[in-house]
């Protein structure tokens, strides 16, 4: 007799990061923007410089740091699929420049209850 395995199917939502334009920077994100209770995550991430500094414009050099930080993200929430990122540039808290980006995500939502609770104070 064979056993039934219910894979749990990502879901539709949307992300919202902040990252710091710098060759290390924060990171912040949130998989619930809408949410009366968001949590954000925060991690420091490093830049790959020779990456970085092959843009060839500001433009450029947010996509490489948003994509970057997506995929530091996706090795917390493997089933993270991101699409149709907007994203502008901000002063940041220390002066520092920083992107804004939000767009459409699906990922497993028990991998974001996993991140979330990993971070949420006991």
């Amino acid at each position: 007799m064979s056993e039934r395995v219910s894979a749990e199917v990502a879901s539709d939502g949307a992300i919202e990061m902040v990252v710091e334009a710098a060759p290390q920077g924060l990171l912040r994100y949130t998989l619930d923007p809408d949410s009366v209770q968001q949590v954000w995550i925060e991690t420091l991430v490093a830049h790959d410089d020779s990456v970085i500094g092959a843009a060839t414009s500001p433009e450029q050099t947010a996509e490489l740091l948003v994509r970057g930080s997506i995929e530091c993200i996706a090795r917390e929430i493997p089933s993270l699929v991101v699409g149709g990122v907007t994203m502008h540039p901000e002063m940041g808290p220390h002066r520092n420049a920083q992107i804004i980006a939000a767009g459409r995500a699906t990922f497993i939502a028990s991998e974001w209850e996993a991140v979330r609770r990993r971070t949420l104070p006991i």
